[in-house]
């Protein structure tokens, strides 16, 4: 299709109509018909869908031109008029339809071009008007996903909109259950690529031996088994976004393969001969701390902070339970609906216990408490809601402040790892091994925790 776009002719007069194809073509636009008729335009315009048309009023047959520009504008096909009558009656019949200009019969060739011009930027104009519209539309759609109104979630929701427009590598981390795929989802569908794929691949449930062919694909042949080619999830996504969840569990050669992708735009099939470009954007997630697998050498430095250019940290419900009675209310209302069950409130009572609680399994947790106290629900009220009873002790226990510190817990740990290594820190046997850390970083841990190499064997 030319770059200037199609244009259908509606013009009775023989003529004039070929003098307008003959102009127009010479200036590079595409005609994909003349009609002399509503009848003969209405099948045009079905058949080509043009992206301009040039439209007399006075046409063969039962309708006029207006008529016909009444059906373009429900259509939102852009128009012009060209026309002999400028009677004020038809002037005004002719404005109601929102036509991009009119032009008066007989003109030149120049006044052609310069009202096509105007009509063209004008369109483009509004249509950047109607995008703007649509984005704010979408933004307030999607970002009502994130229920909450407290500070951290509204710093949340405002580092979302900031990011989303661009391509920017994202990592999202926190505590299982926080969202972090929710928040992917927006990020896409507040992106530009909204109209493509968004790929979802868990990197912890991919078998090792089957990484690379699921993220990058494998040629017909490139191993036994391979009987077909298969197009991996980076080419799947192309132009549109992938979301790696749990990437902090991604096995060394992967993560080198993963580098290379970001860096060079392309991947490169199982058994192929040449690199795939692809056009993709990455959002990561992890409940890992990676600062920490980077330091311990699980995770590769160089790939931190490739994918972390725009960091998104959320956080755990327990530290914005402010948002708990909204968050409650909105899993309610969504799983009474999904039930059709008559349940519309939570008692004060519940509500107090829902706020004491401590959340471990952050807002997954929430859910999964309100869709079966819904489902065990007699009236239209939520009145008790009965919590694990050791749930609720260990919870007890750490707002009376006797639960132990993260410190305390790891001090005990290493100590208790040492005791069963009989006082060796590396070496077979040895409590690096059992804890499952390099010899170097336990050492590292033991100095900044004051514990001495005092067990012997």
């Amino acid at each position: 299709m030319n770059s200037k776009g199609t244009i259908l002719i509606v013009e009775d007069e023989f003529i004039v109509a070929n003098d307008l194809r003959l102009m127009l073509q010479k200036a590079g636009y595409l005609i994909c018909g003349i009609a002399a008729s509503v009848v003969q335009a209405r099948a045009l315009i079905e058949k080509h869908h043009p992206d301009w048309v040039l439209l007399d009023i006075i046409l063969k047959g039962d309708h006029t031109g207006i008529d016909l520009g009444k059906e373009l504008m429900v259509k939102k096909i852009p128009f012009l008029y060209i026309s002999a009558n400028t009677n004020h009656r038809t002037l005004e019949a002719a404005k109601q339809t929102q036509p991009y200009g009119f032009l008066v019969k007989p003109f030149r060739e120049k006044d052609l071009f310069v009202m096509l011009d105007i009509a063209r930027y004008k369109h483009q104009t509004e249509n950047v008007r109607l995008q703007r519209e649509a984005a704010v539309k979408a933004d307030a759609n999607y970002l009502d996903n994130i229920i909450g109104t407290s500070p951290r979630t509204k710093e949340l929701t405002e580092q979302i909109k900031i990011v989303a427009p661009s391509d920017t590598s994202v990592l999202i981390s926190g505590e299982s259950g926080t969202g972090k795929e929710l928040v992917a989802q927006c990020i896409h569908k507040l992106s530009t690529r909204a109209n493509r794929p968004m790929v979802v691949v868990n990197c912890a449930a991919l078998p090792l031996s089957l990484i690379e062919t699921e993220l990058f694909g494998h040629e017909k042949g490139a191993f036994t088994g391979a009987t077909q080619k298969r197009t991996g999830r980076f080419e799947q996504a192309d132009k549109g976004t992938i979301f790696l969840d749990e990437i902090g569990e991604m096995p060394p050669d992967a993560q080198v393969k993963l580098l290379r992708v970001l860096q060079e735009k392309e991947i490169e099939r199982v058994g192929g001969e040449s690199p795939v470009k692809v056009d993709v954007r990455i959002i990561a997630a992890t409940n890992r701390h990676l600062e920490k697998e980077v330091a311990e050498g699980r995770f590769r430095l160089d790939l931190y902070y490739r994918l972390s250019i725009f960091p998104l940290e959320l956080p755990p419900l327990r530290s914005r339970k402010e948002d708990i009675h909204a968050l409650a209310y909105h899993f309610l209302r969504k799983y009474a609906q999904k039930n059709n069950l008559p349940v519309e409130t939570i008692s004060e009572h519940a509500m107090q216990t829902l706020m004491t609680y401590d959340w471990p399994g952050n807002i997954r947790e929430l859910e999964h408490v309100i869709e079966r106290h819904v489902l065990l629900s007699t009236g239209n009220a939520i009145d008790v809601i009965d919590m694990p009873s050791a749930l609720m002790r260990e919870t007890e226990t750490f707002q009376s402040g006797k639960m132990k510190t993260m410190e305390e817990v790891e001090r005990e740990h290493i100590i208790n790892a040492l005791k069963a290594g009989k006082g060796k820190v590396s070496g077979p046997g040895g409590a690096a091994e059992l804890l499952g850390m390099p010899a170097q970083t336990l050492y590292s841990r033991m100095k900044k925790l004051g514990i001495k190499q005092t067990f012997k064997g």
